[in-house]
């Protein structure tokens, strides 16, 4: 193994102990340069907004702690004015409209138990493991949800405040082998398998449409909902984020590959506009309504 050298100053990686071992791969190989270098720029512009202990925790956890600092970096580079009070409840918030929007990242793994995603992404040769997916979603708004009920009590949010998830499926095997819609749309409305109807005696076919799923069973034979968008006490998040990147996988562009879903019971809608360079997902008379990005944004520093 090369040594490799850093400025440990101004650096996101430094020396000692690290127990996340692509923490560790990424700073001590020499072949993987162009990826620290490029987590090293994001450090640059994410510094004054992390927390004190973010460094640390980044050797412990490094894939949701470089999630928090691709996601806010890539808010700033599509000009998003954040402002950070505190190291306590959610990452920050934006204003909109004297409105304040807070941004809460999380990073779901494949799970623990009986439900754990498996490692091959696929049973047999081509069904995901698509219950076991969802649940992954799922517990992750469930989360945050738990901890947006703890902040509002402390005062940190205000009940007129909004919520933004972040949300990154890396971690997830197979999250992103869905062929139609993605799986956190599912995981979130209720709306199941593509299906059509074909007449056996003549052959007809009927339009493609999706199955109602309000649920879906644990292994232990407990349900799951999942129509929370359609839950009334989940009206505080107004949208969901979604991206599968990390320090490799990676567009050219910061957040090319994000997809929004916004949540049709929340008192306040964001604009289209204001994520212009994502896939969009609205709903609209009971219909989902699927909006591609607009033009393709290049910052130009």
């Amino acid at each position: 193994m090369f040594k490799v050298t850093y400025n440990e100053m101004n650096s996101f990686f430094t020396s000692g102990e690290a127990k996340d071992p692509d923490y560790k791969c990424l700073r001590d190989h020499a072949n993987l340069t162009e990826a620290r270098e490029f987590i090293e720029s994001l450090w640059q512009k994410y510094a004054e907004y992390a927390d004190p202990h973010f460094l640390n925790e980044s050797k412990i956890q490094f894939h949701p702690r470089f999630w928090e600092m691709y996601l806010t970096c890539t808010l700033l580079e599509r000009g998003f004015k954040i402002q950070r009070v505190g190291h306590e409840g959610p990452e920050y918030f934006f204003m909109v409209e004297n409105r304040r929007i807070w941004v809460e990242a999380i990073a779901p793994t494949a799970g623990v138990g009986d439900d754990k995603v498996p490692d091959t992404p696929h049973e047999g040769i081509s069904r995901p493991h698509t219950q076991k997916i969802l649940m992954r979603y799922t517990n992750a708004l469930n989360e945050k949800y738990n901890k947006y009920k703890t902040a509002l009590r402390k005062g940190i949010i205000q009940p007129e405040d909004y919520i933004i998830l972040a949300i990154n499926s890396r971690k997830i095997p197979g999250a992103s082998y869905s062929i139609d819609l993605p799986f956190y749309v599912k995981a979130l409305l209720p709306i199941g398998n593509l299906q059509i109807s074909v007449d056996l005696k003549t052959l007809d076919s009927s339009e493609p449409s999706y199955q109602y799923r309000d649920k879906i069973t644990k292994t232990n034979g407990s349900s799951v909902a999942t129509r929370s968008f359609l839950n009334p006490d989940f009206s505080p998040f107004i949208a969901v984020i979604h991206s599968s990147v990390d320090c490799v996988n990676r567009p050219e562009i910061l957040g090319d590959d994000f997809s929004v879903l916004h949540n049709p019971l929340s008192k306040y809608k964001l604009m289209l506009d204001q994520f212009f360079w994502c896939q969009q997902f609205s709903s609209n008379d009971n219909s989902l309504l699927e909006t591609h990005p607009l033009i393709t944004y290049k910052s130009e520093s």
